[in-house]
């Protein structure tokens, strides 16, 4: 918790002072303050998990270091912003030592608001977590992301590996129900939470439509696209282009659809930085695409 006095006012250095002091408190151990800096509102969120951090607190102690913090809007009262940490774990007792990794570089999506006078944290999301070896290095390719728990990231290797992904990064990888889905990005944006571009592998067990054709032809059918076409029909597979706006900049999307013998699986490039994709790069991951559709025919 901050106390501002009579005019409690969000500057750029209140910012980086709760940054420094959440980092502090976390590495610290101290519950207690951890939990004051959160709304009374938000302290049940995962990150506050009393269990969790006992059990993180006991067993290890905990090197931080904030790597990069970015305002993304800001008043007196309120600000949202990012930051990324990096986070080196080393057991208390050598005997507890199980092989187990847990270093990471996070980056955070953070609001923060004032209330009474005092400056509460009412977000707190990560968005992009990147695993490290013992040395503290991220691993090599889509190791740094790939969870323990992730079942599908087999099944989608076999058609990332038909794209050339150089100066791109994987970043993200999300679990849900039945699916998956790998995030790369720009590897000079690495912290941002909002990027100029990004090659997203989302893997699902079952398609939601009877065909790639019906698929396809609802895909192109939302209201928030301002262009659309079909540029590519398979039995299996089907490759599209599409034009939105979102936040007054303009998106352009070039999505492969793949229906596979084990999944069903939609391969995104993704332009967002209020410029179409250049013709050359264009063509380029069209060809890509046909690629990895192609695999569909030899399996």
């Amino acid at each position: 918790m901050f106390f501002f006095g009579k005019k409690a006012r969000i500057t750029e250095q209140k910012v980086q002072e709760i940054v420094k002091a959440l980092e502090q408190a976390y590495t610290a151990k101290n519950i207690d303050k951890l939990t004051g800096m959160f709304h009374p509102d938000k302290r049940q969120i995962s990150f506050l998990n009393h269990f969790q951090l006992m059990m993180n607190f006991q067993i290890y102690n905990i090197q931080s270091e904030i790597l990069n913090v970015e305002i993304l809007t800001r008043t007196g009262e309120e600000a949202t912003f990012t930051y990324t940490r990096k986070h080196i774990y080393t057991c208390v007792n050598e005997a507890d030592e199980n092989g187990e990794i847990l270093s990471n570089i996070t980056s955070y999506y953070v609001q923060i608001a004032v209330e009474k006078k005092s400056a509460y944290i009412t977000r707190y999301s990560p968005y992009s977590v990147l695993h490290l070896n013992k040395d503290g290095e991220i691993l090599p390719g889509e190791q740094a992301v790939v969870p323990a728990g992730a079942q599908f990231f087999e099944r989608m290797r076999r058609f990332i590996n038909e794209f050339d992904l150089d100066g791109f990064q994987a970043a993200t990888y999300l679990l849900y129900n039945d699916s998956e889905m790998i995030g790369y990005y720009p590897r000079a944006e690495r912290y941002r939470y909002k990027t100029s571009e990004q090659f997203t592998v989302d893997y699902f067990e079952k398609m939601d439509a009877a065909s790639i054709k019906e698929h396809t032809e609802g895909y192109l059918e939302q209201d928030i696209l301002e262009l659309g076409e079909m540029l590519e029909l398979g039995a299996d597979y089907s490759i599209l282009e599409a034009q939105f706006t979102t936040d007054s900049c303009l998106r352009h999307e070039l999505v492969l659809s793949l229906a596979a013998p084990d999944g069903f699986f939609m391969i995104r490039y993704l332009k967002k930085d209020d410029r179409p994709i250049l013709p050359e790069a264009r063509q380029r991951w069209i060809e890509q695409m046909k690629s990895a559709a192609a695999r569909i025919a030899n399996e």
